[in-house]
């Protein structure tokens, strides 16, 4: 499922917003359903938390990983997203999907791009 168009995810060392990657490990069986699961979630309840900026979704080609990249507008916004009950069940589903998962908390230090 792709997402409705909308707000472009931004990658700038200049934007003071928090970002959050998430790696999933998972069998190749699984790839495509957690990948599907982060979107129509992602699409139906999170976008609509205050200071929710943007998520994408990545698959590995090789079917074993589904990187969740997502932009919070502070680490305040992200905290108390995740205090939310409802927050650790959608968690937990996600989770279910998969062999690991390394979530962590990043700041973007600089962009290389040629325009």
């Amino acid at each position: 499922m792709q997402m409705p168009r909308g707000p472009i995810a931004t990658i700038d060392a200049e934007t003071q917003c928090l970002t959050l990657i998430n790696l999933y490990e998972v069998e190749p069986t699984n790839q495509a359903d957690l990948a599907r699961l982060l979107s129509e979630i992602t699409d139906s309840a999170i976008r609509k938390e205050p200071g929710f900026l943007s998520v994408s979704v990545h698959s590995s080609v090789d079917g074993t990983k589904v990187v969740n990249y997502a932009q919070w507008a502070s680490k305040e916004h992200f905290e108390a997203f995740m205090k939310k009950p409802e927050t650790r069940e959608l968690l937990q589903r996600f989770s279910a999907l998969a062999k690991s998962v390394s979530p962590a908390l990043y700041r973007v230090n600089s962009v290389h791009a040629d325009r």
